[in-house]
């Protein structure tokens, strides 16, 4: 009988080439890429709404305006790191630790462009 339990995990450990493992790096680096783009596009339309007026202070102040800044780079430092740090756990004659190392760099290239596009919404500029 087959085994339909979709528990392929085991599998892929024994394999000599992980394909799941590059998808599973792609997947994640596309959620955090994804996660990370929303959040900035959201911190955007938010802070374009700031007005100035008095019923807008509590969601415009300066420490709300900040963390809508720097949100978006956040998330996508904490997937780079955490590709990077898939990568070196994954020996380099198996798997696909070179998918993990892309998505990581990838995730890092990501976080420097959008720490460059949410500084002008930084508080104080």
């Amino acid at each position: 009988m087959a085994d339909l339990s979709h528990h392929t995990r085991d599998v892929r450990r024994g394999a000599a080439f992980g394909e799941g493992d590059a998808r599973d790096a792609i997947r994640t680096g596309l959620g955090f890429a994804v996660a990370g783009l929303l959040f900035l596009f959201v911190a955007d339309v938010w802070i374009g709404t700031c007005t100035g007026s008095l019923t807008q202070a509590a969601g415009c102040g300066v420490p709300q305006k900040a963390m809508l800044a720097l949100g978006s780079p956040a998330i996508l430092l904490v997937g780079g790191v955490w590709s990077l740090a898939r990568s070196f756990r994954v020996r380099h004659g198996q798997a696909a630790w070179w998918a993990w190392q892309g998505a990581g760099w990838a995730l890092l290239a990501l976080t420097v462009l959008c720490a460059v596009l949410s500084l002008p919404s930084l508080p104080g500029r």
